[in-house]
């Protein structure tokens, strides 16, 4: 099958999501640890914004593996395992941002027992991130 006009539509909608995400998620970076710690707003919203980010890489990979009819996921992770396998993403990329991946199943599911401090170093490793993001996915699915 192939990406249609529609699928990028999709796409570009997700991406414009994550961005708004990946734009909080820069606005938290320049805080300390201990403001992070002290502040529950900060908190939430490195929380929420991790989740959105990746729930919208989620379904912009559900959109690509469906469409172009790759192997079915078996989890969350596989979805940005198979995007990595059919040259979505590099092997380095995988590699560097798969933690936060996994991480999404804290975030949804475990919130409740989540640490400040790994909610606080995945926005320190990971709010730069985007660009990698959208122009990977933008390269391989064509957008203009």
């Amino acid at each position: 099958m192939f990406i249609t006009d529609s699928h990028r539509q999709q796409i570009r909608t997700y991406l414009n999501a994550m961005e708004q995400q990946f734009d909080v998620l820069q606005r938290l970076k320049p805080h300390s640890f201990e403001d992070f710690e002290q502040n529950p707003v900060l908190q939430a919203a490195g929380e929420r914004s991790l989740h959105i980010a990746l729930e919208c890489l989620t379904d912009i990979g559900n959109i690509i593996i469906d469409a172009l009819i790759m192997r079915d996921p078996a989890s969350y992770e596989d979805i940005f395992d198979i995007l990595t396998e059919e040259g979505v993403f590099t092997q380095a990329f995988h590699d560097h941002f798969i933690e936060t991946v996994r991480f999404r199943k804290g975030l949804a599911h475990e919130y409740l027992t989540l640490q400040t401090a790994t909610v606080y170093q995945q926005v320190q490793k990971h709010a730069d991130d985007y660009e990698t993001l959208r122009d990977s996915i933008a390269r391989y699915v064509k957008l203009a």
